[in-house]
């Protein structure tokens, strides 16, 4: 009897603990739920919707993100519809509207990039855009009047955003001789000859030119800029007249380089006035050994898609230890076409006419380009190819072939002279 009833109060005590232990789970997981659901409930995403309420948003509103390199873009909207975006030096034009009652539209070049529009619920001052096309949202904040976009810098992709240039829009600015965007230009040139020399149609070169383009935008909206060409000249042929045969020769080039004023213009004529010369730097006998100076301008107008022009330039030589006359009239017409999704077609020949020996060089141009955004910074990718269809008969280039990569920097010279900075 006495076993009976221990078995049973050890029962009893166990179904007791069994019970309490689910009993205190049940209240912990409530008490969990209960929390959770008050933490979503206070950091919930309310949309903002009424076109007056947008409008009022849009107005005056100042975007501003991080990009590569510390950069920082800016939007800045107007209630008319229109804005600018402050970007890599350049000041690019935008539209804006709104679509029924929930949707912001932001004109980038020829895409129109629409969001929907969303703030929380526990920070009335932060909200997210949510890209109507992609899905894809971006979360910012706004006090005073200035809205900072958060996200890392390789965030900005090629679509762009209302603080972020599109890669259409980089397209077109880079395709511009007078844009205010700084670039690091790397250039491989591969060239095959012929000619009237022995064995003149066996020989080819490889040239890199680092050819970085440096804009000064002053107060006014004007533009100084700044271009220095530093050949790297390998497997450079040189013609032994003793032994009747070439030689392959590795070296520095001459360094050209212009500096040009750029007027600011609204009617989409670009005009620019300058100066050019070539510093003797070459080695092994790879340059003239002459100091050249002369004249440049550019004329050319933007349209829609594009732009076409002519930028021509003369030097003559004015000092050095050589014996060589220069007398170069160089004349380069240019035409691009920008079909959208940053690419880029069209030709840009160097034509040249060398007033001593009277003779043309002609080449037949092509080139094609696309802008991409990798990791926040842009970059311009492209390839041309020259067909020379005059020369010089006893030898000269036949083809050029020339591989570019021209990534998108920050002008730190322009910056130390406090010039460039956004508006």
């Amino acid at each position: 009897m006495k076993w009976i009833m221990a078995v049973v109060m050890k029962c009893r005590n166990r179904w007791t603990s069994i019970i309490i232990t689910d009993c205190l789970t049940f209240v912990l997981s409530g008490i969990l739920i209960a929390s959770t659901a008050a933490i979503v409930q206070a950091n919930e995403w309310i949309p903002v919707t009424e076109a007056d309420a947008l409008k009022n948003f849009m107005s005056g509103m100042r975007a501003e993100r991080t990009l590569a390199n510390g950069e920082i873009s800016r939007g800045e909207y107007f209630p008319d519809g229109t804005g600018t975006l402050f970007a890599w030096g350049a000041s690019i034009p935008r539209t804006w509207k709104i679509e029924g009652d929930d949707q912001i539209c932001v004109s980038a070049e020829r895409k129109v990039n629409c969001y929907r529009l969303e703030r929380n619920s526990d920070n009335p001052n932060l909200y997210r855009a949510i890209e109507i096309k992609t899905g894809k949202a971006a979360e910012f904040e706004v006090t005073d009047g200035r809205t900072m976009v958060k996200g890392e810098p390789k965030d900005a992709g090629a679509v762009g955003g209302a603080a972020a240039p599109s890669a259409d829009e980089l397209a077109a600015e880079l395709s511009n001789p007078n844009t205010a965007v700084a670039t690091l230009t790397f250039k491989n040139q591969f060239r095959w000859f012929d000619g009237d020399l022995p064995d003149a149609d066996s020989q080819s070169s490889y040239t890199l030119l680092f050819q970085p383009s440096l804009p000064f935008v002053l107060d006014s909206g004007d533009k100084i800029i700044w271009r220095p060409a530093v050949p790297l000249l390998l497997g450079q042929p040189v013609f032994e007249h003793g032994e009747s045969s070439f030689g392959s020769v590795d070296g520095l080039g001459d360094i050209v380089m212009d500096f040009a004023y750029a007027p600011s213009r609204d009617d989409g004529l670009l005009m620019a006035f300058g100066l050019i010369t070539s510093l003797p730097t070459a080695t092994n006998d790879l340059g003239s050994d002459r100091w050249t100076l002369g004249p440049e301008m550019l004329i050319a107008k933007s349209y829609s898609k594009g732009l076409y022009g002519i930028f021509p330039n003369h030097q003559w030589d004015v000092a050095g230890s050589g014996n060589a006359i220069i007398n170069l009239t160089t004349i380069q017409p240019m035409f691009v076409y920008l079909p959208g999704g940053g690419w880029n077609v069209g030709t840009g020949p160097s034509i040249t006419y060398d007033w001593e020996s009277e003779q043309w060089t002609v080449p037949l141009q092509l080139n094609a380009g696309k802008t991409v955004v990798w990791g926040g910074r842009p970059w311009k990718l492209s390839v041309e190819v020259n067909y020379y269809i005059e020369k010089a008969d006893t030898f000269g280039p036949k083809w050029m072939l020339s591989f570019n990569i021209a990534p998108v920097v920050k002008n730190g010279l322009a910056s130390l002279f406090g010039l460039g900075k956004s508006r």
